[in-house]
């Protein structure tokens, strides 16, 4: 279970994670210098989560929203430059609209699309030549030997 935080201790985490130009792991460095007599201190990914949470959510994490699934603000513009550039990777889509990977990443998999392999999802019109021009090779295939289905089908 993750461990939750006050809400002053979320707010100090930010200002921190800002005053050290957004690097997680010098934020958690400068956390623990800052308030040395803590019980616990956050991991370097707790910085992240709540730059994230404030900035996509609006709120801190340990704050109670209404049920259901977060719903990213970012969603529409993963998903028109998913539409408009199809061989585009979350890495891609991070450096183009400064989203997070993993943002994209999680959007992406709601949509039921699978970013790492995107290229794939539909044949073009051009593909069609290519898919006649193995058929033809298949069914020479099949008249030269007689079992060449049964091999490839496994029927």
């Amino acid at each position: 279970m993750p461990t939750r935080y006050a809400s002053q201790e979320y707010a100090n985490m930010h200002l921190i994670y800002g005053e050290c130009r957004y690097n997680a792991s010098a934020a958690a460095i400068l956390y623990r210098e800052r308030y040395p007599n803590f019980e616990r201190y956050p991991d370097h990914r707790v910085f992240v989560n709540v730059h994230r949470s404030l900035t996509e959510g609006g709120h801190f994490p340990n704050q109670i929203r209404a049920g259901g699934r977060p719903s990213f603000s970012y969603e529409e513009k993963v998903l028109h430059e998913v539409a408009d550039d199809l061989s585009i990777s979350v890495r891609g889509t991070e450096e183009r609209t400064g989203i997070l990977k993993s943002t994209a990443h999680r959007i992406l998999q709601r949509a039921e699309m699978h970013p790492f392999h995107v290229r794939v999802q539909s044949l073009l019109p051009r593909d069609y030549s290519d898919r006649i021009s193995f058929l033809e090779q298949y069914y020479r295939g099949i008249t030269k030997i007689p079992n060449l289905s049964k091999k490839t089908l496994g029927r």
